[in-house]
């Protein structure tokens, strides 16, 4: 008898723990003073109401609007557990950077993706560090975004804006900016990673065609702002909120063009200290 009540006991606690409500997610809203979270205004604008029902449906819970002052306010809420979502920029998210993790940022329309940048000299040089390249001579992978836009904002992210270096030469592509290098005509290649791949791979398994080369530097540039969350959100709910973002800009654009912001293509899914440089910048 004791074993069945205790089964009994089991399966009871099981469709309770199945039925219980999903906590409700709530979203750091800057109104210029703080207050308490609470569902939806019914005047609520259209486009946010589209994303507050978004998330309400595909989550499965009440989706809440907590006022905050400003950045700072929804970082520090965000931190102290007050709210679950917030948006946040890389001067708010630094102070709280230990409990908090940014999950999206935004591709601007006509803009490329954060990509990795890379800074290779000749082995045997001495530079060990971006530091090292101070009025150094540059050769850059080419004239296109991706080549040259992207590689200067990675750099100048990190302190090493174009007045940091010395010459910089801009080649018609990886091999041709490969082949300046190597001949002499600049003491470092800047390229964005893909492209740094393309040049070193070879056509056997393993074999490296960039052997003569070392890698003295490898970030991406620095978000200008990003969705952030708790540390100890849930994988599941982080996942699903990623899932949901990533999405919108095709399966409800008037609910993206309110969370995305003004001139925003789509949101990127990101790393935890995507508002924060990874490592030393120049002059540090």
């Amino acid at each position: 008898m004791k074993r069945l009540l205790l089964a009994a006991g089991a399966v009871l606690l099981s469709a309770a723990q199945a039925q219980a409500p999903v906590l409700p997610l709530r979203i750091a809203e800057i109104t210029g003073q703080a207050g308490p979270c609470a569902p939806p205004a019914a005047n609520l604008p259209a486009a946010q109401r589209a994303y507050v029902e978004l998330l309400a449906q595909r989550l499965d819970t009440d989706v809440l609007s907590c006022p905050v002052a400003d950045a700072a306010g929804a970082a520090q809420a965000l931190a102290s557990g007050a709210v679950d979502l917030a948006r946040l920029d890389g001067a708010a998210f630094g102070p709280v950077s230990g409990e908090t993790r940014s999950i999206l940022t935004t591709r601007a329309t006509g803009d490329l993706n954060r990509l990795p940048v890379v800074v290779a000299v000749p082995r045997a040089a001495s530079a060990q560090s971006l530091s090292d390249l101070a009025g150094a001579s540059l050769v850059f992978a080419g004239p296109q975004k991706a080549n040259l836009d992207v590689p200067r904002r990675a750099l100048a992210d990190y302190g090493a804006a174009d007045a940091f270096f010395g010459t910089q030469i801009v080649a018609r592509d990886h091999e041709d900016a490969a082949t300046r290098l190597r001949a002499g005509q600049a003491q470092a290649l800047v390229l964005h990673a893909g492209a740094w791949q393309k040049l070193c791979r070879g056509d056997q398994p393993g074999e490296d065609l960039c052997e003569d080369l070392r890698v003295v530097w490898r970030q991406r540039p620095v978000a200008k702002a990003a969705w952030a969350i708790r540390t100890d959100m849930s994988d599941d709910r982080r996942f699903r909120l990623i899932g949901i973002h990533v999405a919108m800009h095709n399966e409800a654009p008037q609910a993206f063009a309110w969370a995305a912001g003004a001139g925003a293509a789509e949101f990127e899914p990101t790393e935890a200290k995507a508002l924060l440089a990874q490592g030393p910048t120049v002059g540090s």
